[in-house]
C-alpha cells in the first residue's frame, strides 16, 4: 500500500485499514451510471431485506433492466439475492451511504466531511498517522490546530509533505496550479497512466493527507469525476485568486510621484550634501512643519522639484519638509537656529551605495512612520512589519492600484485580522480579515511613505487613483 514518505513524521499508511474493500467500492462507485446510482440509492433507503419485485415498482422499470444493474451492485458485497430477495449487508450499506453523498450536486468536501472520514479508520491509528497525543480529547481537533488552523500552517505542511510515489506529488503540483483548482480524474489517469486500482490508492492518500477530494458532477446521464481541494481551502484559494489587484495596461498613463528608484533617498543625499557645503538656512521652519514658499522655492532646484504650478509648489512644499524631518530623525542631521547642519555619521552615509543608504533609512531604530494622522497604537514596528509582507502578493513588479491591493490584503494587524479555520455549528471556515479604518491607513502609509522613502515602491497616481509597484529594489529585499 502506499504511505507518505517518512521524511515527515505523520505518516498515513493505508494498509492500517480495510484498504481493499474501500477501493473496491470506490471503483465501483467511479464506474456508476445514473440509473445505477439510483437502485443504489432506493437499496440504500430501503430495510435490509427488499424483494425485487417491489425495488422493481419503484423504480418504475422493468425487472430485466434491473438485472445488469444488480449484478454489478452484488459485486461489492452490498448485498446478496436469495430466491426474490436482496439481503443488505449493514455495514457496507452504512460505507455506501457515507460515499453515496459525492454525486449529490450540493456536496461539499469540507472538514464536517473529512471528519467523516476519518472515522471510517480505526482510532488507535489516527495518532500515529498524525503525529499527535494519544491522550488527546478531540483527534480530529488536534489534528485541526496542528495541520489545517492557519493558511500559514497548511502552506508548511503542504511544502513539507513528500511521497514515496512521485506520482502523488506530480498530482498535487497540477491540483494547485489548475483552473479553479480542479482536476478530472480522466486526464489525471491519462497523464500519469494509472491504472484504476492505483489511482484509487492515491486518491485516498491524497484524502487522508487533506490535499484534495474526490466527488462526482452529473454531465447529461453520466457523472464526472473530479479532485478538488477540500471546500475551505478550495474557497480560500477562490479568494486568493479573486482578489489578485489587476496590473495597470500599458495604455494607462501613471503619473509617478519622483521618477527614480531612490529618488526619496538621492533628494536626502543632496539637502545633505549641499548642508555639508554651507548650512542650509531654513528660517521659521520648525521640524515637522511646512516650509515657507520662498523656502520651499529655494531648496526646490536641490531636488530637481518642480515648483511651476499652485499644485507642484504645494508638493514641493510638503516633501523637502518630510525629507529633512527624516535626516533630523535619523541623526543624519541637525536642525538648530533655523539651519540644517550635516552630523558627525552624515558623510560616512553619503560615501555608501544608493542601496546601502536605503538599508541604513530602514533599519535604523530610530525610523518611523511621520504620518500624524495615524494611531500610534497602530502604527506599531510589529504591524509596519506585517502590513509590509502585503507585498508579497505584487512583487511582480507591475503598476497596480492601491485600492484593488488592499482587497487582498491578508495580514494580521490584530485579532479581527487573523485569518484562521473556524467554526460555526457543523461548518468550518477560513475567516477572512477585517481591517479598521486606522489599519487601512497604516497599510497605505507603509507603502505610499516608508517603502517609498526606501525606494522599495515607486508611488504615482493614474486616473486620479492611487497606485504603485514594487521596484527591483523592493523585489529582491522581499523575495525569500
Amino acid at each position: 500500500m502506499l504511505e507518505v514518505s517518512s521524511i515527515r513524521k505523520n505518516k498515513v499508511n493505508l494498509a492500517d485499514y480495510n484498504c481493499p474493500q474501500d477501493i473496491e467500492g470506490r471503483m465501483l462507485m467511479a464506474d456508476i451510471s445514473s440509473f445505477d446510482l439510483e437502485v443504489l440509492e432506493e437499496i440504500l433507503f430501503s430495510p435490509l431485506k427488499i424483494s425485487i419485485k417491489k425495488l422493481v415498482r419503484s423504480l418504475g422499470c422493468e425487472e430485466e433492466d434491473l438485472a445488469p444493474t444488480l449484478q454489478k451492485l452484488a459485486r461489492s458485497g452490498l448485498f446478496t439475492i436469495q430466491e426474490d430477495s436482496l439481503i443488505v449487508d449493514k455495514e457496507l450499506r452504512k460505507y455506501f451511504e457515507f460515499q453515496i453523498v459525492r454525486f449529490d450536486p450540493d456536496f461539499k468536501p469540507d472538514m464536517e466531511f473529512l471528519s467523516a472520514l476519518l472515522r471510517k479508520v480505526p482510532i488507535h491509528f489516527l495518532p500515529a498517522w498524525y503525529a499527535i497525543p494519544r491522550t488527546s480529547n478531540n483527534i480530529f481537533e488536534s489534528i485541526v490546530e496542528k495541520y489545517l488552523l492557519t493558511p500559514q500552517i497548511f502552506q508548511r505542511y503542504l511544502l513539507d509533505l513528500n511521497f514515496a510515489d512521485p506520482r502523488a506529488g506530480g498530482i498535487v503540483s497540477d491540483l494547485f496550479s489548475a483552473p479553479d483548482f480542479k482536476l478530472y480524474s480522466s486526464d489525471i489517469i491519462a497523464k500519469y497512466n494509472l491504472e484504476r486500482r492505483d489511482f484509487e490508492e492515491i486518491m485516498l492518500l491524497l484524502e487522508f493527507n487533506f490535499i484534495g477530494c474526490v466527488s462526482y458532477q452529473k454531465e447529461d446521464d453520466h457523472w464526472i469525476e473530479v479532485l478538488t481541494p477540500f471546500y475551505e481551502w478550495h474557497q480560500y484559494l477562490r479568494f486568493l485568486k479573486s482578489t489578485e489587484a489587476p496590473r495597470i495596461g500599458p495604455g494607462m498613463k501613471v503619473s509617478k510621484t519622483r521618477a527614480k528608484e531612490f529618488a526619496f533617498i538621492e533628494d536626502m543625499s543632496s539637502l545633505l550634501g549641499a548642508a555639508a557645503k554651507k548650512p542650509l538656512s531654513l528660517p521659521g521652519v520648525e521640524p515637522g512643519s511646512a516650509l515657507p514658499r520662498k523656502t520651499a522655492l529655494d531648496l526646490a532646484p536641490l531636488c530637481a522639484l518642480k515648483t511651476e504650478t499652485k499644485e507642484e509648489l504645494a508638493f514641493a512644499d510638503k516633501y523637502l519638509a518630510s525629507v529633512i524631518q527624516k535626516l533630523v530623525l535619523i541623526d543624519l542631521a541637525a536642525f538648530d537656529k533655523g539651519k540644517l547642519t550635516p552630523a558627525p555619521g552624515a558623510a560616512a552615509w553619503l560615501s555608501q551605495s544608493l542601496e546601502n543608504r536605503a538599508l541604513h533609512l530602514y533599519r535604523s531604530s530610530k525610523n518611523r512612520i511621520l504620518n500624524p494622522s495615524l494611531p500610534t497604537q497602530i502604527a506599531t514596528d510589529r504591524n509596519i512589519r506585517e502590513a509590509e509582507k502585503s507585498l508579497k502578493r505584487v512583487l511582480h513588479g507591475d503598476w497596480i492600484f492601491f485600492d484593488d491591493f488592499v482587497q487582498g490584503v491578508m495580514v494580521t494587524l490584530s485579532e479581527h485580522s487573523v485569518v484562521m479555520l473556524k467554526r460555526t455549528g457543523k461548518h468550518w471556515k477560513y475567516a477572512l480579515p477585517v481591517y479598521s479604518d486606522g489599519e487601512k491607513a497604516l497599510l497605505k502609509a507603509t507603502v505610499f511613505e516608508w517603502l517609498f522613502e526606501t525606494g522599495m515602491v515607486a508611488t504615482g497616481t493614474c486616473s486620479g487613483r492611487d497606485c504603485f509597484a514594487v521596484t527591483p529594489f523592493g523585489r529582491f529585499f522581499f523575495e525569500e
